[in-house]
Parts: structure tokens; sequence; C-alpha cells
């Protein structure tokens, strides 16, 4: 093969004509972003029910510190490509310009489906915590009123973020940290108290606690991987950000890190906090979140700030979403693959608005489909959750070989073979492996309506987007178009 650059690469020294509004991120605010989207709070109160039920053990910080592990191959290709080419078509842009322009344009259907999936979690994680403040009261919760709840949540991130992208990402930093510290403060009173043992406990770093076994634990890791699923974060944004080749990967890594090491320490204190036994009741007697009954044990009437922080930080997550799936959308926009309707900026902001709102749209009726469809917003989180993490270890899995296959192709004097080698490769094998096991294995054998469904809808998908790669590349040259370059 040639030792040329890609066309894209060709034009990076080139003026840039006008786009996504330019250095409006410095690192704390790519922070913010990235650590809403990483859901600090969310994580143990949706996720610690459906973790420890499906494992059959306290292993949250075990699974925690283990999925962080197996991402880490991943968020390192995406610091390098970050570097190397930072657009907000991220790895849609990277496989086109790297490997053949036709893969590069399923994988950017493939992210438009992740980021719009993952942004409709939000509404019925929004509306769970509003059951759970209404139960908290004794009042009638059920998924009219979460789909009321959620519906709240798509007015108010679709009013913040169609403004400044400065203003709106501060404001998920202000509401990130709120939630963050008020969720390690209980876990920090919970060790103090020595949980229901009265002492430290290491059952919570021991695989064989899991008493469901290998399968459980399979299960329960899909859960884990929804939580550190979120390298990916700040890569849209790269186009809004200072100095994005330095920021970007700098960000990427330091959210991963941080994240990872935040959910291990506070998962301890609420893996200890009760037996696993009664955590089980909880998530079979219909409770919303195990964490509010936990808490309310711990520190009695403060408890009632889990539904309020919980409502925060799914806003919060829900934003930074909302970044994502809406960069993606504009950036296949502009190059003629959608409807030019999503190329449009905001005349005064330069936030893809148009792109934003059709994805609020689509999360509204995600919110009203699935939460009648599974039972109830807190089911919809859960499914819709699932989905999401299918596509995006397909994901992951494509940003490792454009790690790989770039700088073997166009950087061969650079070619590193740890960084550009071995670590795309274990980042691929993970990915792969969390993918047949998680999906293949595990989701694939439960009922259809909680579990096949989830394989055979993404696959349908999935295929339907090669169709629609093949409707493209009959009707364009792919080979002959350049991707714009904003940065």
């Amino acid at each position: 093969m040639a030792d040329t650059q890609p066309t894209g690469q060709q034009l990076e020294e080139t003026p840039s004509r006008a786009g996504l509004k330019r250095d409006s991120l410095n690192l704390p605010r790519l922070a913010f972003i990235g650590l809403a989207y990483f859901s600090l709070a969310p994580v143990i109160y949706l996720n610690m029910g459906f973790m420890e039920s499906d494992s059959g053990g306290p292993v949250m910080p075990f699974l925690f510190i283990l999925i962080t592990i197996a991402v880490l191959p991943t968020a390192i290709s995406y610091a390098l490509m970050n570097n190397r080419r930072p657009s907000a078509g991220s790895g849609y842009t990277w496989l086109w310009e790297s490997t053949y322009p036709s893969v590069g344009l399923w994988l950017g259907w493939m992210m438009i489906t992740t980021y719009v999936v993952v942004t409709a979690l939000y509404p019925p994680a929004f509306g769970t915590f509003f059951n759970a403040l209404l139960s908290y009261f004794n009042l009638t919760a059920n998924t009219w009123t979460g789909v009321g709840g959620g519906i709240v949540a798509i007015l108010v991130v679709g009013w913040l973020n169609h403004n400044n992208i400065k203003l709106s990402s501060l404001v998920i930093g202000i509401l990130m940290v709120l939630e963050g510290t008020f969720i390690a403060a209980v876990a920090i009173v919970i060790v103090v108290k020595g949980g229901h043992l009265g002492h430290f406990s290491a059952a919570p770093f021991d695989p064989r606690a899991a008493t469901l076994g290998f399968s459980g634990l399979s299960l329960a890791a899909i859960f884990a991987f929804l939580s550190i699923a979120g390298v990916d974060a700040v890569a849209p944004v790269a186009e809004e950000s200072k100095t994005p080749r330095r920021l970007i990967p700098l960000a990427t890594i330091l959210v991963t890190l941080i994240a990872g090491v935040y959910w291990t320490l506070v998962s301890y204190g609420f893996a200890i906090a009760v037996p696993v036994k009664t955590v089980e009741g909880y998530v079979s007697s219909g409770q919303i979140t195990p964490v509010l009954p936990i808490t309310h044990s711990y520190i009695g009437g403060w408890a009632v700030l889990v539904p309020i922080t919980g409502f925060t930080a799914a806003l919060a997550s829900f934003g930074a979403a909302l970044y994502a799936a809406s960069r993606i959308t504009y950036a296949l926009s502009r190059e003629g693959f959608l409807n030019s309707y999503f190329k449009s900026l905001h005349p005064r902001f330069q936030t893809p608005w148009r792109a934003e709102a059709a994805t609020l749209v689509v999360a509204l009726v995600f919110l009203i489909g699935v939460s009648f469809w599974q039972g109830g917003p807190a089911n919809a989180y859960a499914y819709l959750g699932e989905i999401f993490v299918f596509f995006v270890l397909i994901l992951y899995m494509f940003v490792n070989l454009a790690n790989l296959v770039y700088h073997a192709r166009y950087q061969r004097s650079s070619f590193n073979w740890f960084l550009n080698g071995f670590i795309p490769v274990a980042g691929i094998a993970i990915d792969g492996y969390i993918l047949y096991k998680g999906f293949f294995v595990s989701e694939i054998s439960l009922p259809f309506k909680t579990g096949s469904s989830i394989v055979w809808f993404s696959v349908a998908w999935a295929v339907l987007g090669i169709v629609w790669t093949v409707w493209w590349t009959r009707r364009k040259h792919l080979a002959s178009i350049s991707l714009a370059v904003e940065v």
C-alpha cells in the first residue's frame, strides 16, 4: 500500500470553512461533558439492582475494575485518533479515511444509532427518579407519571442545549458535581458505619462472591460496560474545543480513569450496605431504585436527595449524550448522506440545533413506546441501555481498527508496536469477546421481550445499515469525496 496520507489528512492544514463554533470548550468543560456522559450517580442508582441480581453477589467494585481495565485500550485508540484527526464525525471519519469510504459510512449509521439510543436512555431515567420521589412521599407512581417526568426532561434539555455550548456545558458540570458529591458522601457514611457486616469485607472484589457464576457475571458486566462506555464522549465535540489535538486525547484518558476509580470506590460502600438478597428483594418487589431504601436506612430523611440528585444527574447525562448524537448527525448531513436540513446551525450559537431537535423527537417516541412495552421507565432504561451497549461495542471495535490501519498505512514512520499494534488488537479482542458473551450467548437465551429481542433488533438494524450504505455507494462515487475538515 502506498505510504501517503488520506485525502482528509492532506487537507488538515488548509483554512477551515465556517461551521461549529470553535474554541468554545476548554479542558474543564470537556471533562464536565465527559464525566456527565459517563453518568456518575445514575450508574449507582439505576445499575446496582441489575448488577447484583444478575450476578447474585456484591461484586460491583470487581466489575468496575475489570471493565475499566478492559476499556482502556479503546480509550487509548480514541486518544490517538483524536490527536491525528479531530472531527465531529470521529469514528465515521477515521474509518472512511483509513480503510474504505463505505466502511466509514456504515459506521456513521451505527454511530447515529449509538448516540440516539444513549440520548433516549435519559428521559426514562428522569422518569424513574420522578417516580421514586412520588413513592417516597407515598404518592401514586406508574408508567404514566414516569413518562410525564421524561417529557419534562426532554423540554428542559432541549432548552438548555439550544443555547451556547459554553453555558450548557457549565450547567452540566455543576449538576454533575452535585450528584457525584452526594452519592460519594453516602458511600462514605456506609463505610464508616461498616455496612450490614459491621466491618470491611473483601467480597466485593472477589468474583467468587457471584453465586450465579460466569453467566451471571457476563450479564452483570453488560451493565458495568454501560457505565464505562463513554470513552468516546468528547470526540464528537472536537471541532468546538480549544487545541483539540491536545485537549481531546487528554480529556478522553482523564475522564475514563476518573470515572473508573470513582465507581470502584463508591460502589464498595453500596456493595456492603445490605445483603444481596435484600437488593434482590427490592428489585423483585418493583422498588424503583434500591439505592433509595438503602440510603434511607443510613441517613434517614436526607434520602430524599436520591431522587433529587437523580433528576440533576439524568439531565446532565442527557445533555452530554445529545451533544454526541447531534454532532454525528450534523457531520453526516454536511457530507450529503442525510437531509441537508440537519447541517443547518443556529445563527447565533453555531450549534446543530435542528439535529438536536430531531434527536429529542426520537427520544420522546422511545420514552413512550419502550416504557409502555417494557412496563415502566426503569425497565425501558434497562432495555435501551443494553441496546446501546451492543452498538457501542461495535463502534469501539472499529475505532481500534482505525488506530491500527491508519498508522500502518499512513504513519509507518511513527508506527509503535504497542500503541498502534498491541493496543488496538487487544481492544478489538476484548470488545468482541464482551459482545459475543454478553449478547450472542447470554442475551439471546433470555425471553424475547426482555432479552433476545435486543439482539435480533440490533442485528436487523445493523444489516439495514449495510443496505443503506450500498444504496449510497451506488448513488455516489465515495472515493472521490473529501470529508470536511473543520479544525
